[in-house]
Order: C-alpha cells, then sequence, then structure tokens
C-alpha cells in the first residue's frame, strides 16, 4: 500500500493519493490538494474526495461503515479510508485516514505521518463514531463502461 506523510492540515489528500496510487493512478497529494484543499475549511470535504475519485474513473462508495465491513474490504484487497474525530467536547478535529488491515485486537491504518499504525477496536471506534462511522470505498471498475 502506497503512503504518503500529510502535511499540516492534508489528510484527506494523502489519503486518497495512498489509494489511488494503489490502484494505479498515479497522483501526488500536491495533485490533490491543488484540486480539492479547501483553504476555508482548513482541509478536505467529504464530497470532494468522493468526486475527485470518481473523476478519475474509479468506482466510489461513501457509507455508513462498521467492523465486518472492515474485514471483508480488506480480506478483498481493498484499503478505506476513514473519518474520525480526535476532538473533545464540541470541539472537532477530524481526520482521514486509510485502514490498510485488521487483526482480533484493532486496525491498522496509515495515518498522518505514520504508516502502520496499530489502533485497538475500542479507541478506533471511540473516534470513528463521532463522524457516524464515515467510509468511503474506492476501486476499479471491474468493466469498462
Amino acid at each position: 500500500m502506497p503512503f504518503f506523510p500529510q502535511d499540516a492540515y492534508k489528510c484527506g489528500p494523502a489519503s486518497l493519493a495512498g489509494v489511488l496510487n494503489y490502484y494505479g493512478v498515479n497522483e501526488s497529494p500536491d495533485d490533490i490538494t491543488r484540486e480539492i484543499f479547501s483553504k476555508g475549511a482548513k482541509g478536505t470535504l467529504t464530497m470532494d474526495m468522493f468526486l475527485y475519485a470518481e473523476n478519475k474513473g474509479m468506482y466510489v462508495k461513501q457509507y455508513i461503515g462498521n467492523i465486518e465491513d472492515i474485514r471483508k474490504n480488506i480480506d478483498s484487497n481493498n484499503p478505506l479510508i476513514v473519518l474520525v474525530d480526535y476532538g473533545i467536547y464540541f470541539y472537532k478535529k477530524n481526520h482521514f485516514m486509510v485502514i490498510i488491515g485488521y487483526n482480533e485486537r484493532g486496525v491498522i491504518v496509515n495515518s498522518g505521518r505514520k504508516k502502520g499504525q496499530f489502533i485497538f477496536y475500542d479507541d478506533f471506534l471511540k473516534i470513528w463514531e463521532k463522524t457516524n462511522f464515515w467510509t468511503l470505498l474506492i476501486k476499479k471498475y471491474k468493466y469498462k463502461i
């Protein structure tokens, strides 16, 4: 799984670049940042992530995920982008990360500047739940349309 360490507030482009490159679509985080990074939001909007991947000819699905879905997709060699919230109380600190694996205790993610970081399920679910389990599945179309 390709890994691109993120620059400040650019977890969306870094995550998206990793997944697109995994499928052979050569896009750098800088390419993606130029197209969809919002200076006003100090980040990337979820819909822009979806549309960017779709415009690159990928199958894209945004949905409410769960642990079983993560396992199913990872077992099928489909990394997932998830949105989590590290904020406390009313302060949001949203962050995109790529789930690249799992075991019986937790998930393995590429996140920020850390490749292959392990997060226990309990800790992961607490931060993922705050975004209503936001999940983005990107994969190649099986057939060209």
